[in-house]
Order: C-alpha cells, then sequence, then structure tokens
C-alpha cells in the first residue's frame, strides 16, 4: 500500500501598505504532510505503521487479519522530532481516515481546509491540526539542518472550540494561543468567526520559540501584556522580539500575520509587521533595548545576510543563533536581555564586533561589550551593584503601567559570599522582590500590598545574584523605593 498525504495551506496575508489582511482560501495549495505516522488499520487494530517522507509520500506492507473495516488513518504527529497535535477538549490526537477497499494497492488522503465561502463546515475542517503541525516541524528542522538537536517531545492543543477567554483549557477556554510553562505544552486558537489561527504560521512558531526558549535556552521575561511601541522590561522586549525573529528566520518569510474575525462572526481581519522593514510611519516610536519591536529587527538583521541595507554588514545564520541561545544565553549570570544575547553573541568564532556594533547603533542601542549591558546606558542602568554590605540606597520606579514595563522594574546585583543576604524594599506602593541565579528563582517576596517586602536567601562565594525590585503602583507618576542588603 502507497499513496500520498497532503493539507490544505492556506496563506495568510496582509499588506503594509494598506494594513489589511485576510486568510486567502481562494490561493489555497497542498503541502506535504511530513514525518507523520501513517497506520493501516482493521476496526481499531493496527495492521502496520510507517511515517511519510519529505514530499508526503508513504509505503507500506500487511496482512488483513479478521473482518473489520480497513481504513488508513494519519496522525498529526511527527517522530523526528516528537510533536504531536491533540484536541485539549478531549485528550485525543488529532488525525484523518479513508477507508481502504481491499484489494486496493494506493490511497492517496487530504486533509481539506473545510472553508465554504463564510464559515466552517466541521466535518471538513481536517487540514488545521497539520497545518500547524507543519509549521512547528519547518521550525524544528531548520535547527536540526544546522545542528544536531535534541528536541524534547512537544504536546500542541488546538480545538475547534479554543477562544480567547481564560478559563478551563479543557472546555476550550485558553485566553490566547500561547506556550504554557507550567504544562510545557502549546495551545492554539481555533474558534471559527472569532479567531483561527492554525493557518497563522508565525503566530504559531512564535509560540515554539517560547518552548525552544524553556526547553533548550532561558526566559527570564516575566510575561504580561505588551504591544506595538511599549517600553517594556527587557526581559520581555528581549523574548517577545526573540520569537518573531525566529518565526521570521526559519519560515524565510519577513512578514508577520495574525488573522481574526472583527466581531463575533464578522469579516476576516488581520494585524501584520515586517521583521525586515518598518512600516510608515514607524511601528518602533522609541526604538532601544526595551522595545520588542527592536529586538525583532536587530535580531534577523544579525542572522540574515546580502542585504542592500548599509547599516546591515552581519550575517551569521541560524546555526550561530542556536549556538548563543544553548550555550552562554542559558548561563548567563545576568538576566535574558538584548544585552546577554549580543554580548554572547560577539564572543562567538568568526563574528565582527564592529560590524554589530554599528547594527546597534541603527537602533538606538549603545555598542554592548557585557552581559549586563555595558555599552549601553540604558540598559546598563538597569542592573545596579550592590558592591559591598551592608548597602542601603534608594530609587525611582514609575507608576501607572502594568509590572512588567521598564518603568516598575529595578534590578540590584549581589556578589555571595557564602553567607546569608536579605534584601528589603520599602515603599508607599505595593513592590515585590524576586531573587535569581542563573536563571532560577531562588527566593520571591510578593505577600502585601503594604509596600515593605522582605527576602532572604543563601548565597555561594563568587556567584552573582539579581535581585528584581517590581513596582505594581496604577497611579502615573514616580514613587520612591528604600532599598536595603544585609547579611550577618
Amino acid at each position: 500500500m502507497s499513496g500520498t498525504v497532503t493539507y490544505d495551506r492556506v496563506p495568510a496575508t496582509y499588506s503594509a501598505t494598506t494594513r489589511t489582511g485576510t486568510l486567502a482560501f481562494a490561493q489555497s495549495s497542498p503541502r506535504p504532510v511530513r514525518n507523520a505516522t501513517v497506520q493501516v488499520m482493521s476496526g481499531t487494530s493496527v495492521l502496520a505503521s510507517t511515517t511519510t517522507d519529505a514530499t508526503g509520500h508513504y509505503a507500506l506492507s500487511f496482512t488483513q487479519t479478521g473482518s473489520g473495516t480497513l481504513a488508513v488513518v494519519v496522525l498529526a504527529e511527527t517522530t523526528e522530532p516528537a510533536i504531536l497535535v491533540k484536541d485539549n477538549t478531549d485528550g485525543a490526537i488529532w488525525g484523518i481516515g479513508a477507508t481502504l477497499d481491499a484489494n486496493a494497492t494506493t490511497l492517496d488522503v487530504r486533509a481539506t481546509h473545510g472553508w465554504t465561502g463564510s464559515a466552517f463546515d466541521p466535518a471538513q475542517r481536517t487540514a488545521a491540526p497539520f497545518a500547524i503541525l507543519d509549521s512547528m516541524y519547518t521550525a524544528a528542522r531548520a535547527f536540526l539542518d544546522v545542528r544536531p538537536v535534541a528536541f524534547p517531545s512537544l504536546a500542541v492543543n488546538w480545538s475547534p472550540n479554543n477562544v480567547p477567554q481564560a478559563g478551563n483549557p479543557a472546555q476550550g477556554q485558553i485566553g490566547t494561543s500561547h506556550f504554557s510553562p507550567s504544562q510545557n505544552e502549546i495551545f492554539i486558537l481555533g474558534k471559527d468567526g472569532v479567531d483561527t489561527d492554525e493557518f497563522d504560521s508565525h503566530v504559531i512558531v512564535h509560540e515554539w520559540g517560547h518552548f525552544f526558549e524553556a526547553n533548550l535556552s532561558r526566559s527570564d521575561s516575566p510575561g504580561g501584556p505588551h504591544g506595538p511601541g511599549d517600553v517594556l522590561d527587557p526581559r520581555l522586549a528581549f523574548g517577545e522580539g526573540y520569537g518573531n525573529a525566529i518565526a521570521a528566520m526559519v519560515l524565510a518569510e519577513t512578514m508577520y500575520v495574525d488573522t481574526n474575525w472583527a466581531g463575533p462572526g464578522g469579516t476576516l481581519i488581520a494585524f501584520g509587521f515586517d521583521a525586515e522593514t518598518p512600516p510608515v510611519p514607524t511601528d518602533d516610536p522609541t526604538p532601544s533595548a526595551f522595545s520588542e519591536a527592536t529586538v525583532l529587527r536587530l535580531l534577523f538583521d544579525l542572522f540574515d545576510g546580502g542585504t542592500a541595507e548599509p547599516f546591515d554588514q552581519v550575517g551569521v545564520g541560524l546555526g550561530v543563533i542556536y549556538d548563543v541561545l544553548v550555550g552562554p544565553e542559558r548561563t548567563t549570570a545576568a538576566l535574558t536581555t538584548i544585552g546577554s544575547f549580543v554580548a554572547a553573541l560577539k564572543a562567538q568564532p568568526g563574528v565582527n564586533g564592529a560590524a554589530v556594533d554599528a547594527l546597534l547603533a541603527n537602533y538606538g542601542i549603545g555598542p554592548i561589550s557585557s552581559e549586563w549591558g555595558d555599552g549601553d546606558p540604558a540598559l546598563r542602568d538597569m542592573f545596579l551593584d550592590v558592591p559591598s554590605l551592608p548597602a542601603s540606597t534608594t530609587v525611582a520606579l514609575g507608576g501607572g503601567v502594568e509590572s512588567n514595563k521598564w518603568e516598575q522594574n529595578q534590578y540590584f546585583v549581589v556578589t555571595g559570599s557564602g553567607a546569608q543576604v536579605s534584601a528589603s524594599a520599602t515603599s508607599t506602593e505595593d513592590v515585590g522582590l524576586i531573587v535569581y541565579q542563573v536563571g532560577q528563582k531562588v527566593a520571591i517576596a510578593d505577600r502585601t500590598t503594604s509596600g515593605t517586602e522582605t527576602v532572604s536567601f543563601p548565597t555561594v562565594a563568587g556567584r552573582r545574584y539579581v535581585v528584581n525590585l517590581v513596582g505594581f503602583a496604577a497611579a502615573p507618576g514616580n514613587y520612591a523605593v528604600d532599598m536595603s542588603f544585609t547579611s550577618p
């Protein structure tokens, strides 16, 4: 028995000129379902199993037993690396089947998009899980083509019931398409007439990028809301810019597109941006290490080569990007920002530091020379050294924005002596303290809203610890926080 397995790929389109886009169903085309599991079944018994090749072709032999109906079943799962797409509302792996005539020797299987012109036909909407699987398989293969990566297994949750509403994922209430660090799984929206992300490949690979971070690299991002023009905590700016940049790198398509519906059952619309070229007027009004748009375009320019941009004479490729992410970025004593990434990139063999500095300057960032952001004053000012203990200082945070924004955060760097260290924060506003050591949270104090928090943590001599002061003031304007550090 042999055949070819395909799925309908629908382009997600967006014009930076008109700022409009859609899912172009009229331009859909068949794509091979690669490295997917194919089974010949008799009733509920599996008679033979194989995987499709890079063209979607499969071939296997089997001996019919029993009197059950013969069928070819294709599961939405790959084996190298192991990725599967399941329904979070019932836990079953998605798949598609076709009845097999006992005398047949060939059978092609096609997963269809199911669009009728105004809505999806639920019975024919079988391409969605395979489109999601293919985008993530493309991302993984891009890295496997340049480095021998040992990817952990990945479960992806998609359901036509998945809505942008927080609640119970078993009922489809997933909030948004996202990677869940606690579950180490990805959730993708799918509700017809509300938000369907299965063909939004950049959205899908962005979330896959967070899976990559959590399992092979590292992210210290606080998460939370973010959008164009926001001045973010630099960890969040790096994490979100990185996710968008990785999608552009591995998909070989610079235009990020996210489609949804304008109102329940309304018109399909899209939001998008180009990883290579900013729009006019710009979507990055404050370029810096605190802007996810800056990080996106900087990372993509570091990756790509052969552009006509005079400021971009760097093109390190995906292999070097991988080396930085799984090496020094994972083990940095600082926090994961564009500073830790660039400092590590400059240390890679063959990387031209002067050319990197020229690229940084184009994006309003200084010539970063250390994981702590030395060379860029604004980023370096996020890390305040505590040279000796006891110590005390007063810093100003800015209220009226979410706690994941630049104004609400300050980092303090303490070098361990082997003794216990205590850090205290006192303010008229609600504050919290989080202590990191190489990305691990070793202590947290965020128990009250009184404005006073104290955290104690053991230290190892010579190791650096980062104490993150985070504020939650709702009213706009600066507010003072008194910090003290002591050790017995």
